[in-house]
């Protein structure tokens, strides 16, 4: 079903999820609930694994399946999508594939998170120059951004929605802002796809894991514009990413975005991801959004209220389904909450609540009321 052909009205039912009734879910962007029907898609999945060598192909139809629903999803292409182990393992991918000289540069702001920041600062024993950006308090400026780059910017990485505090950022007009520059734009949208709109035409590349608001598993997705950056080649190849060559010591990498794709798809997460894509379509993902961000303001505003250092954006239109505030026993709290059946994430100095489709207006008011208590052990 494709999102104009969504006619289902949210909150999404928490029976639909396992293990879901009568819990205050706040935990997607950590870890979400499966759904029920991903029961059938583990059958389908051992079914199918039985069933030798037809079995087997089976198993790529279902991969196929998944990437045409990302691309409607992503207003890419299927032959843009590569399936890969991980959101890491595709930011890799690309960096991997320039030829990197001293002297280039890459731009990366210091608030984001740790895939992308990582994969940049092992370019410097290269000579290339790691570019952090500083945020101006919480806030990552996109004008800062750009500032930072020049005429030898190879790559800028940058989250659709930051991890840490929950500012969602207009990659279309980050996009404008780099025009007439060959450097290239990765985006990771690991904490957008699934819960708000990603478009996949605005930038280069777009890397995503599969196991938060897209309710898949720990799988990874990597989306090549093919139009903007028809020239991606990258570093290795395996059986699965290329065809024979002129001799047995030659190849051909194949031409679309399975060139990425070293080896096996990961074939059950596949089955799993593909039931939860059309789960999230019958909804439409611009309905989910609309949802998803009044709960995250809603929180935001509560929060605020209680007089907690709130990090996102107050603006809807600044914030996808992350609300977050510093605290200095993240995980205390979060095991408080969670004997009372709140489910919220916290790590690095902060508490993050992510609304999803299923959150309801009394799941947002439960998390509120109990705050206060929960911020102080007993």
């Amino acid at each position: 079903m494709s999102p104009k052909d969504a006619s289902r009205t949210l909150p999404a039912p928490k029976s639909d999820f396992v293990g879901l009734e009568g819990k205050a879910h706040f935990a997607t962007g950590g870890e979400p609930p499966l759904l029920k029907v991903h029961h059938q898609s583990f059958e389908r999945f051992a079914a199918d694994k039985a069933g030798g060598f037809d079995g087997y192909w089976r198993h790529w139809d279902e991969a196929e399946r998944v990437r045409a629903a990302l691309a409607r999803m992503t207003q890419a292409e299927p032959g843009d999508i590569g399936l890969v182990g991980n959101a890491s393992e595709a930011i890799m991918r690309v960096v991997g594939s320039l030829d990197w000289q001293p002297g280039d540069n890459v731009v990366v702001a210091a608030l984001d998170y740790t895939s992308g920041r990582y994969a940049l600062a092992g370019l410097k024993s290269r000579g290339v120059d790691v570019r952090l950006v500083p945020g101006r308090g919480w806030w990552i400026e996109r004008d800062d951004i750009l500032a930072a780059c020049d005429g030898r910017t190879r790559l800028i990485y940058l989250s659709q929605v930051n991890a840490l505090t929950g500012q969602h950022h207009d990659i279309a007009a980050l996009a404008r802002g780099l025009e007439g520059s060959d450097a290239v734009l990765l985006v990771d949208a690991s904490h957008a796809l699934g819960v708000v709109p990603v478009d996949a035409r605005a930038s280069d590349f777009v890397v995503s894991c599969c196991y938060k608001f897209v309710l898949g598993i720990h799988d990874g997705i990597l989306i090549w514009n093919r139009r903007r950056r028809p020239d991606f080649t990258p570093f290795g190849a395996g059986w699965a990413s290329a065809t024979p060559g002129a001799t047995p010591a030659d190849y051909r990498l194949k031409p679309d975005a399975r060139r990425v794709e070293l080896g096996n798809a990961g074939h059950l997460g596949a089955y799993l991801l593909g039931d939860s894509l059309a789960y999230l379509e019958s909804f439409g993902i611009d309905a989910i959004a609309a949802h998803a961000r009044a709960q995250a303001a809603r929180l935001v505003a509560g929060m605020t209220a209680l007089g907690l250092d709130v990090m996102t954006p107050s603006d809807p239109a600044q914030h996808a389904a992350n609300a977050a505030f510093l605290h200095a026993d993240p995980e205390g709290l979060t095991r408080r909450a969670s004997a009372e059946n709140i489910l919220v994430w916290g790590d690095n100095g902060r508490i993050r609540a992510s609304a999803h489709l299923f959150t309801t207006d009394e799941d947002v008011e439960t998390v509120l009321d109990r705050l206060p208590a929960l911020l102080t052990p007993v």
